[in-house]
């Protein structure tokens, strides 16, 4: 087995935080602060050492979350980072749509013709050719074995 360190790209789903990106925050929170605030006013209430344990494993969960949280994030910008590359390579061609006119790809304007030099809209000039759209864009992350 090889000891190095080697990169390996994978084909996954875009990654968003935002629709649960809160909730872990939130979740995160409640094991690293909540629980062992409670805890340990318990334990000086009680004076019982396994409100401190419990204490010490919500810690360990906190953190384990907020570590599951800071991979989706690094894998999120990583594909982040891949689009915007992907686009900028792009930007200065006329995308061709179904019905026979063109998108600039800089404003969103559908109404270019293939004639076109620039948009009427942003003034962006193009390259000659046009660019087809793949059926699928891959998006990656990145593991380090």
């Amino acid at each position: 087995m090889n000891n190095s360190r080697t990169w390996r790209w994978f084909n996954i789903k875009k990654i968003n935080s935002i629709g649960y990106g809160h909730r872990i925050i939130g979740l995160a929170l409640l094991f690293l602060a909540l629980i062992p605030i409670c805890c340990f006013v318990v334990e000086l209430i009680f004076q019982k050492t396994i409100f401190s344990t419990l204490r010490n494993i919500s810690i360990g969960i906190g953190f384990l979350v907020s570590l599951f949280f800071i991979g989706l994030l690094s894998i999120e910008f990583c594909q982040d980072k891949k689009i915007e590359q992907q686009y900028s390579n792009i930007r200065r061609y006329k995308l061709k749509l179904d019905n026979g006119k063109f998108e600039c790809q800089s404003c969103g304007n559908r109404q270019l013709m293939e004639n076109e030099k620039n948009c009427v809209i942003c003034g962006m000039k193009f390259n000659d050719n046009t660019w087809k759209c793949p059926k699928k864009f891959n998006y990656c992350f990145i593991f380090i074995v």
